[in-house]
């Protein structure tokens, strides 16, 4: 969209200067949009976000002169030290949520809020580049259809294109406390892979501390109706800091607020509930038994082997041609068969937050915990097979495949022989996980 300049003003400040790119100048209703932008980002302030010094939508290249915010990025932050503690998770939330509530109060949508647009200021975090994030969404989407924002930070709504509010921005603000926490709310991966995902399945919480984890589920709620707004976060960030909110609106001056020496984190404690998701069980991966895979793949090997010795020899005159054929046929067909089962040997099982996912871990077919209606298991000497019922039957990715000891059946079963998978580390067994995840997720199960 543009490039960035460190520069000082004629007093010796420094401030931080977009220009935007000539393919976006040369569009007129980017340059209204941008117009209605400025003078929208000035009323904002600077107490959360950087505030806008001067600006010029009628130039050439169209530019916006912010104040300079010195301090790392939180994207910076995390790859340098890590995962932020607890309580500078809380504080983060709270932070993030006091600027929301100042930007949707003058009518914007950040809509790309991600670690990379927050600055670690000296004097509390600082959201940056949300003035033009609206101007930049509204004109592209006019005229290629093309979403703006970062895959796996947008909301379902933003994926789906549909009207975006102030709730999306709140579900970035979950995905951010994720990112924060050491995890990823979606995984990683390519942003059409993303983008299902956050449409269709559960994120993964499971690197945030409990006593925030509901906040965070609320946040990424898939309907946005269900997400709580910037004050209901301020006001439970406020219950667990123990202190009591004053006042409803946020100060939109320009001073910085003053420092105060931060009081010792409080032991962590469960905030008010806001979803009826609990936290969820450990994750159970089952792998695929090295020796049943080892004795699969030797006997594939000694019938290939079998099959063309028997058409080598069988290659003469007192030998029927359609012998040869037949064996050379057949050898061909298991020699295929055998290079499958070269690929399978990291398929396995696991149950997570997400929901079940199967295959290798590279291309995992997960079938989301909303859209499974019950779980049936059915024991047998010495394993169990698991019938997973869909609510909701979807077309697999191009080039994602079930491993071949699951089976896809009518209405929306789909079974899942175990008898080769094995329990890995410290993973239970696979009925005790199911019932775990399924009271969790509050789903049906059966047993036969």
């Amino acid at each position: 969209m543009g490039s960035v300049f460190l520069a000082r003003s004629r007093s010796g400040r420094l401030v931080a200067i977009k220009v935007i790119r000539p393919e976006f100048a040369a569009d007129p209703r980017f340059r209204e949009r941008f117009r209605q932008e400025i003078e929208a980002a000035r009323k904002v302030g600077g107490f959360h976000t950087a505030a806008v010094v001067d600006a010029d939508a009628d130039a050439p290249q169209p530019w916006m002169a912010s104040a300079y915010v010195e301090g790392p990025t939180l994207q910076a932050e995390i790859a340098e030290r890590g995962a932020l503690s607890a309580a500078e998770l809380w504080r983060l939330a709270a932070a993030l949520a006091e600027a929301l509530k100042a930007i949707h109060s003058h009518g914007l949508v950040h809509r790309d809020l991600k670690p990379a647009n927050i600055v670690l200021a000296s004097d509390g975090p600082r959201v940056l580049d949300f003035g033009i994030a609206r101007a930049v969404e509204e004109s592209r989407l006019t005229t290629d259809g093309v979403v703006v924002g970062t895959a796996g930070y947008h909301s379902p709504e933003q994926a789906l294109g549909r009207p975006v509010t102030g709730a999306s921005d709140v579900f970035a603000l979950g995905a951010v406390l994720v990112s924060a926490s050491g995890g990823s709310a979606f995984g990683h991966g390519s942003p059409a892979g993303l983008m299902y995902r956050v449409v269709h399945e559960n994120p993964d919480v499971s690197t945030v501390p409990p006593s925030l984890r509901p906040v965070v589920l609320a946040c990424l709620h898939k309907e946005p109706s269900r997400r709580p707004d910037p004050h209901e976060l301020l006001n439970l960030c406020a219950a667990e800091a123990g202190a009591t909110p004053t006042h409803d609106d946020t100060v939109l001056d320009d001073a910085p607020p003053p420092r105060t020496v931060p009081s010792p984190p409080r032991p962590p404690r469960q905030p008010p509930t806001v979803t009826a998701e609990n936290p969820s069980p450990p994750l159970a991966v089952y792998g695929v038994r090295r020796s049943v895979w080892l004795v699969q793949i030797l006997r594939n090997a000694l019938g290939v082997a079998g099959l063309v010795t028997g058409a080598v020899l069988s290659g003469t005159d007192a030998v029927p041609v359609a012998v040869p054929v037949t064996c050379g046929s057949a050898a061909f067909f298991l020699a295929i068969r055998l290079l499958g089962l070269l690929g399978t040997a990291k398929d396995g099982l696991s149950l997570s937050s997400r929901g079940i996912g199967l295959g290798p871990p590279n291309n995992l077919v997960v079938m989301p915990w909303h859209d499974i209606e019950a779980l049936e298991l059915t024991r047998h000497s010495g394993w169990t097979e698991l019938t997973v019922h869909l609510a909701v039957v979807r077309q697999l990715p191009t080039g994602a495949h079930h491993p071949t000891w699951v089976r896809s059946g009518r209405n929306g079963a789909t079974r899942i022989r175990t008898r080769r998978l094995t329990p890995l580390d410290t993973t239970p067994q696979l009925p005790d996980a199911v019932r775990a995840f399924a009271k969790w997720q509050r789903i049906r199960v059966s047993e036969g």
